[in-house]
């Protein structure tokens, strides 16, 4: 607003500096190049397929299709995706889904919606759970079937680090030790698979041979990754992998580069915006042109009190019943529920609240003024909830939290009393309770904090009266759910 592009009205970015190799958005001086090491991967695909689900809309597509949205949902797609559309699932004379394979098994905990998962991974149309993960992350007790898998610890690898800012890395990853127990890496695993349904010839002819593009190694692969980038012009790959790393340069005469916006700043004719117009736009002028019913996302930005299937403000009617909202941000001691049972984090005081019954609860911070009035101290079980459910967590009062609101990281491990849309979790993930409508009719990105909920302290004895089984499993109070008891071994 004050001359994008001006010396002085720039914006500097500190994470992810080039992310989808743009050296557009790295504020320091750039490497030579930014690395890539595609020929190394096997299974993922980039391209865009013509059945796709957006990750915010599964529950729906499995028990309610079809579905339909616009755009295809990635990050890093060119803006115009978002108008792409409308897209449905199922494809028109196609099925429904029936079964999932995920190597990502944290939907119910990650998204919006969570309880409303629950139901769709119980769907009576899901025939089917496949899971591999070294984490028993939470859907992983949903499945039918689980694979255990390596950590990185135990393969042998190639990665870049093309987001430090500066000088972009290729590094070789040394397999440090071997597998534990029957675990595979991810590659492996499908390997094992693609083998069993050769026998069933058709289009599962040859398909390891397929899949491993003619007999490769994991080392090939490694190998071919390596020589997609410049690295292998200054060493060999042998050399390489002695090394372990190799770092690539500063671009010379850096200095000369263009800073930030500053071409725009001072030719916006010959150096536009990649806006519609070339310019910087306070009237979206594609969002006036393709949705311009769409009175909740409209072309200039405004306060919207309610939107598409939302009714989550503090003066709503809603809030009479629910009158708090949940601040729910990425945990300080987890990596969504990743990390959520190590030991050493576990003892951090503020990582987890431990209750009278010796459990230890996902915290929730509540502000003096709130804890006074519902006789909420420090130390206390409390349930948050709201008509999609209720989950438990440990109380801190704290003024680090205003009043009207509460705090609760959000990818606590799931620990299910009641399961499914109006259910109760002992583990605090409360992405469970969060709305499962997305953020507007035309985009559907997840809601996952600031909804309404409500707060009460509970009697964990009496809870553990009413559900005998789920407060009787086997529990470490060190690191949380002991998972062995949800794990049914078979042939």
């Amino acid at each position: 607003m004050q001359s994008l592009g001006k010396p002085g009205a720039n914006q500097f970015k500190f994470i992810e500096w080039s992310l989808f190799g743009m050296e557009s958005v790295t504020p320091m001086p750039p490497s030579v190049e930014i690395p890539n090491c595609g020929p190394a991967f096997r299974g993922r695909q980039y391209s865009v397929r013509p059945s796709i689900i957006p990750k915010t809309m599964i529950p729906e597509a499995i028990t309610n299709p079809p579905v339909q949205w616009y755009g295809h949902i990635a990050a890093g797609l060119p803006r115009e995706d978002q108008f792409v559309g409308p897209l449905t699932f199922p494809l028109e004379g196609k099925e429904r889904i029936h079964m999932i394979w995920s190597d990502a098994p944290c939907w119910e905990t990650c998204w919006n919606g969570g309880n409303e998962m629950q139901e769709a991974l119980r769907h009576e149309s899901i025939e089917f759970l496949l899971i591999q993960h070294p984490w028993m992350e939470n859907d992983c007790l949903f499945a039918d079937i689980l694979l255990p898998i390596n950590t990185k610890f135990e393969e042998e690898d190639i990665g870049t680090d093309s987001d430090n800012g500066m000088w972009s890395v290729v590094y070789y990853e040394q397999q440090a030790i071997e597998s534990l127990g029957e675990s595979k890496s991810d590659l492996e695993a499908v390997e094992e698979v693609a083998k069993k349904l050769e026998q069933f010839g058709g289009i599962y002819e040859d398909l390891h041979a397929r899949m491993m593009d003619g007999g490769k190694t994991v080392g090939d692969f490694i190998k071919a990754g390596f020589e997609n980038t410049g690295a292998s012009e200054k060493l060999s790959f042998e050399e390489f992998k002695e090394k372990q790393y190799y770092p690539f340069p500063t671009k010379e005469k850096w200095e000369d580069l263009p800073v930030g916006l500053s071409q725009f700043y001072e030719d916006p004719e010959n150096h536009p915006l990649t806006t519609p117009s070339g310019k910087l736009e306070y009237y979206s002028t594609a969002l006036a042109d393709i949705f311009p019913d769409d009175e909740i996302r409209g072309p200039i930005p405004r306060w919207i009190e309610e939107g598409d299937g939302h009714e989550e403000r503090i003066d709503s009617k809603r809030a009479i019943e629910y009158p708090f909202l949940i601040v729910s941000n990425h945990p300080r001691w987890r990596v969504h529920a990743n990390c959520d049972d190590i030991t050493w984090l576990r003892e951090i005081q503020t990582c987890k609240v431990v209750g009278p019954d010796g459990y230890a609860y996902e915290p929730v911070w509540v502000n003096p003024v709130d804890a006074g009035k519902l006789g909420l101290k420090t130390g206390d079980v409390a349930k948050i909830y709201n008509e999609r459910g209720g989950v438990l967590g440990g109380v801190i009062v704290s003024e680090r939290i205003i009043p009207g609101a509460i705090y609760q990281d959000h990818g606590a491990r799931v620990d299910t009393i009641v399961s499914g849309v109006g259910g109760l979790d002992r583990g605090g993930a409360n992405n469970l309770i969060a709305p499962s409508a997305t953020t507007s009719k035309n985009a559907h990105g997840e809601v996952t904090s600031g909804f309404l909920v409500n707060i009460e302290k509970v009697d964990v004895f009496q809870l553990a009266e009413q559900y005998p089984e789920a407060f009787g499993r086997a529990y470490d109070p060190a690191s949380g759910v002991v998972v062995d008891e949800y794990i049914v071994e078979g042939n």
